[in-house]
């Protein structure tokens, strides 16, 4: 019986089964071919993959925009306090449509972590509004309660305070190193990777939007140790079939820069660049594509559940906000053969 691929994809929501076969495709791809196959609703995914010993649950959670002020802010407030207010008030879950604030749903997908025996929680930035150390403090606090493994990612406003002077790559190089180490324990914030259960997990700070060639080089060689591998980004791979409002602000995209950006204003951060996006950009997105071993991207950014095929082997996984109670739970398992 021969497998074919599909996938189903609606305007924001993609449903449905995506099933895929590695083909080993000589130069073209990096990275040794490995069956995978994948599954997905809005708010889980299964993912076989062959060689893998046992299963790994991994909830994926992301744009959670928690702000818990105190005393401490006042000075920082002239900096935070659009983005404060426009998360501060009770926020209606995607599903049930019961209203909380953005941090008691945070904490209701940490208590679904645990109750589910999670792995592993990843995530994949706008975890905070602004780099608050209260914010901060309560999300490492959170974490750590839950006694999971967790691996982050900064997203876009993590790190930034609207209106404060600076370019945005002095701006997260300052407010990472200040405020949000204690998420990344021991690991560069930039780029890291950690091997959990048989796979290679690979985190890259694509937050400005770009990927630097120092990431693109960290990202091939990692990739090149052969492992399945899944890579956690805050902005989500362009991808030509991404018709949505949301496209123009994803990695790589080819007319990103100086004439889309139409939110440089009210956040009050520097326009994109006349110059559009760094070549080590488009380099690493078209990698992405050509990477036999990558099996999963885990991204937020767009605030809407989507999957889209990034390759023979990969899917991309948007997931849905969590300031309205979204996540996705993603279970690693080994792969089951068809018996014809």
């Amino acid at each position: 019986m021969t497998i074919r691929t599909f996938i189903k994809t609606t305007g924001s929501v993609a449903l449905g089964l995506f099933v895929a076969t590695l083909v080993v495709r000589g130069e073209e791809s990096a990275g040794k071919a490995i069956a995978v196959r994948h599954s997905s609703t809005d708010d889980t995914a299964t993912i076989q993959v062959a060689g893998l010993e046992k299963p790994l649950v991994v909830l994926h959670i992301t744009d959670s925009h928690v702000t818990v002020a105190d005393e401490l802010e006042a000075q920082y407030q002239q900096y935070s306090s659009r983005m404060d207010k426009s998360y501060g008030g009770e926020k209606e879950h995607w599903r049930t449509k019961k209203k909380a604030l953005p941090a008691a749903h945070f904490l209701n997908l940490l208590t679904l972590a645990k109750d589910r025996n999670v792995d592993l929680i990843a995530l994949t930035g706008d975890i905070v509004n602004n780099p608050s150390q209260s914010s901060v403090r309560f999300i490492g606090k959170a974490l750590n309660d839950t006694g999971i493994r967790r691996l982050y990612i900064s997203g876009n406003h993590d790190w930034h305070y609207e209106g404060m002077p600076g370019s945005d790559d002095a701006l997260r190089k300052t407010w990472t190193q200040e405020r949000l180490l204690s998420l990344y324990p021991g690991r560069n914030p930039l780029c890291y990777a950690v091997q959990i259960g048989g796979i290679n997990f690979v985190a890259i700070d694509n937050s400005t939007y770009q990927v630097t060639g120092e990431q693109l080089v960290f990202y091939e060689k990692e990739t090149a140790r052969g492992l399945p591998t899944v890579l956690l980004l805050h902005i989500p791979i362009y991808t030509p079939a991404n018709t949505s409002a949301s496209a123009s602000s994803c990695c790589g995209n080819p007319v990103w820069g100086w004439e889309t950006d139409h939110g440089f204003a009210i956040e009050r951060r520097e326009r994109w660049p006349k110059s559009g996006n760094l070549k080590s950009t488009t380099d690493f997105v078209d990698r992405v594509g050509k990477t036999g071993n990558l099996i999963a991207v885990l991204a937020g950014h767009t605030h809407k559940a989507r999957t889209e095929k990034l390759s023979d082997s990969a899917v991309q996984y948007i997931a849905q906000a969590a300031c309205n109670g979204g996540s996705r739970l993603v279970t690693f398992a080994p792969l089951m053969r068809d018996k014809n």
